[in-house]
């Protein structure tokens, strides 16, 4: 209901150091649990970026083509060229059911054990296990390659790059050009 100019205007002010409006709403609603939840046993689960699954129900499921998936699949059908990223970058996925098991853990926990103090759980692989974007790339290129993916618009090439520049070549060439032509 508020008029485009004015969101714009007040968003850095309501920001202050937050990076952006998705970690901002998540800290709120991490502050409003523990202001509200009285006598209630809590538990928060921090996952980072959740991707398909690990093992269940079976290795690679996802249910839609958001996020990281969408990017993926555009690829493998050959639809993305170029992606600006940094290569050296940690990519903190963390399998779907990763997440949903240390959900259920902790809810487990919380119930049986009921502890005094809100419980936070940080879901992530990047401090223990870090695997790169660059390593992403070629691991998701290689297994498009090998597997190819029915339908696609052509074979499988990203090209990965945190140059502007560079991202806006391979954009000209491999999207715009072709469609031009």
């Amino acid at each position: 209901w508020l008029d485009e100019s004015i969101i714009q205007d007040i968003t850095p002010k309501l920001l202050g150091e937050w990076p952006n409006t998705y970690t901002y709403t998540k800290a709120l609603s991490e502050y409003l649990i523990q202001q509200e939840k009285g006598n209630l046993n809590i538990a928060i689960i921090r996952p980072s970026i959740v991707g398909a699954s690990w093992h269940e129900p079976f290795p690679g499921w996802i249910d839609n083509f958001n996020g990281t998936s969408g990017i993926f699949i555009a690829a493998g059908k050959g639809i993305l060229r170029s992606v600006i990223a940094n290569n050296d970058a940690v990519a903190d996925m963390i399998p779907v059911d990763v997440a949903i098991n240390l959900t259920l853990a902790a809810g487990w926990y919380t119930a049986v054990h009921r502890p005094k103090n809100l419980l936070v759980y940080n879901c992530t692989t990047g401090g223990i296990n870090p695997f790169f974007w660059g390593e992403m790339g070629q691991y998701v290129m290689s297994t498009f390659k090998r597997n190819p993916l029915e339908q696609a618009f052509r074979t499988p090439n990203t090209h990965m790059t945190s140059s502007y520049l560079i991202n806006q070549y391979w954009i000209t060439v491999s999207h715009k050009a072709p469609a031009i032509l």
